[in-house]
C-alpha cells in the first residue's frame, strides 16, 4: 500500500522533526442509527485550517486526556471490550479511552452520550462540567472496541487509536457544527463514498461494515500500524 501524499506544510513540519513522533493515546466512536445493514453514521469534516489531515470527514474523536481517567461514569465495560483494552492498559486507563471518545464527541458534535445522574465532584474540565451541569452521567455498557490503528510514523503527529462503536436511540436532532468539525450529520456508506477521506477512515469504514455483519463481536479486533516501511494488518490480541 502506498504512502498518501502530505501537503507541503504536513511535508515541513515532519522534516523539522529528528525522528518519528512518539504515537500519542487517542480514540473515536462510530454512532450510527437504523438498522445495522443501511446504517447512518455520525461524522464531520476537519477545518481546512487544521494541520494535521485538514478537510477530511471523521468520526468524532481526539487524544485522551489525563481528567479521563478520574470522570465518573455508569455501567461496566463489556468483558471483550474490557479485555482487549486491558492487555494493554489498567482498569482505569482502559476505561479513559472509552471516556475519552464520550467527551469528544460532545466537543466536536455536541451530543451527550450517557444517563441521568448527579455529580458528585467537579472536574474542573469545561467539557466534562457540562455533563455534570446537565446531570448526565457517561455509560460504558453499550459501547464495544472493534479497531485500532496506529499513524504511520511519516506523519508529524501520530496516534495510538481505539475505534468504538455504539448504536444511538436518542435524538438524532441534537447535533451541531463546532470549532472542530463542520458539516456534521448522520451519513449513509452510499452518501460517505463522496466525501473526501483520510485512508484511516476508509480502512476502519469496511472494518466496520464486516463487524456489522456479524452477530456478535469477534473475541478479536482488527489492527493496523506500519513495520519497516510496511503497512502490518491483523487481529488484536493476536
Amino acid at each position: 500500500m502506498k504512502l498518501p501524499k502530505l501537503s507541503k506544510e504536513e511535508l515541513a513540519k515532519r522534516n523539522a522533526l529528528k525522528r518519528a513522533a512518539k504515537p500519542r493515546i487517542a480514540s473515536t466512536i462510530v454512532l450510527y442509527t437504523g438498522d445495522p445493514s443501511h446504517p447512518k453514521i455520525l461524522m464531520g469534516q476537519r477545518s481546512s485550517r487544521n494541520d494535521f489531515m485538514p478537510s477530511v470527514f471523521v468520526f468524532p474523536g481526539g487524544r485522551v486526556d489525563r481528567v479521563d481517567s478520574y470522570a465518573p461514569y455508569e455501567g461496566d465495560l463489556s468483558d471483550r471490550t474490557r479485555r482487549v483494552l486491558e492487555t494493554v492498559y489498567n482498569p482505569r486507563k482502559a476505561r479513559a479511552c472509552v471516556l475519552a471518545a464520550i467527551r469528544e464527541t460532545y466537543e466536536e458534535t455536541g451530543l451527550m452520550m450517557g444517563r441521568q445522574g448527579t455529580w458528585k465532584k467537579n472536574l474542573n474540565s469545561e467539557s466534562w462540567d457540562a455533563f455534570r451541569t446537565a446531570e448526565k452521567m457517561p455509560d460504558l455498557s453499550q459501547i464495544e472496541v472493534f479497531g485500532r490503528a496506529i499513524t504511520p510514523p511519516h506523519r508529524h503527529k501520530r496516534y495510538d487509536t481505539w475505534f468504538f462503536i455504539q448504536k444511538y436511540t436518542g435524538d438524532t436532532q441534537v447535533i451541531e457544527d463546532s470549532g472542530e468539525l463542520s458539516n456534521v450529520g448522520w451519513y449513509s456508506f452510499d452518501q460517505i463514498k463522496d466525501l473526501e477521506q483520510q485512508r484511516a477512515t476508509t480502512m476502519m469504514l469496511a472494518v466496520l461494515k464486516n463487524y456489522l455483519k456479524r452477530p456478535k463481536p469477534e473475541p478479536t479486533i482488527f489492527y493496523s500500524r506500519m513495520q519497516n516501511r510496511r503497512y502490518v494488518q491483523g487481529p488484536f490480541p493476536g
